[in-house]
């Protein structure tokens, strides 16, 4: 019986909000990314490279971990498809909110010259595809006034809170449990 008690959702709770908890694993997430975004910088990986691409993985990770965190230490052990994906947004805007204060932070005082050689791989990228002198220019214009270290961070969270749907979506699907016992019939 007293097992019974420790999985009913409606004692466990008041032990840690979905907000907490997800606001918790979203810290230790965005930092695993600042980690891995600081190690990319010291081994002077570009920034177009394929192995960019493996920072997904952590953001992918910490939805994981924290929605099964969350469904099976202050859930009971059940969560709707909707609260695991509730679970998985709140986790990326998280991650994007402190992404966004360490990309600001990086290109305003720690590199400032980092934005200048993006503008210039992008610039290369655009003549390698054969563009001519006044596309170039169009676009250069235009991607100069995006790359500023704070229109880069706002974009960041966008991008994180995008992502992190995109993969919450799919991920619930599989980290979803919904109460079937008898008693959750007559506590909803």
């Amino acid at each position: 019986m007293e097992n019974v008690i420790e999985n009913n959702p409606i004692e466990n709770q008041g032990s840690e909000s979905m907000l907490m908890h997800s606001l918790k694993i979203g810290l230790m997430t965005g930092v695993a990314y600042i980690l891995v975004s600081l190690s990319f910088y010291v081994l002077d990986i570009p920034r177009d490279s394929w192995i960019q691409y493996l920072s997904f993985l952590i953001l992918i990770g910490g939805i994981i971990i924290g929605t099964t965190q969350f469904r099976d230490k202050h859930s009971g052990g059940f969560l709707s498809y909707g609260r695991c994906l509730g679970s998985g947004v709140l986790i990326s805007l998280t991650v994007g909110l402190v992404m966004a204060v360490y990309v600001y932070l990086f290109f305003k005082f720690f590199d400032p010259g980092e934005i200048a050689k993006m503008v210039e791989m992008a610039e290369q990228g655009m003549a390698e595809k054969g563009l001519n002198e006044q596309q170039i220019d169009q676009a250069m214009a235009m991607s100069k006034k995006m790359m500023t270290p704070g229109i880069m961070a706002i974009l960041n969270i966008f991008f994180m809170v995008f992502w992190g749907t995109i993969f919450s979506l799919i991920i619930s699907i599989f980290l979803k449990k919904d109460d079937q016992s008898f008693d959750s019939t007559f506590n909803q």
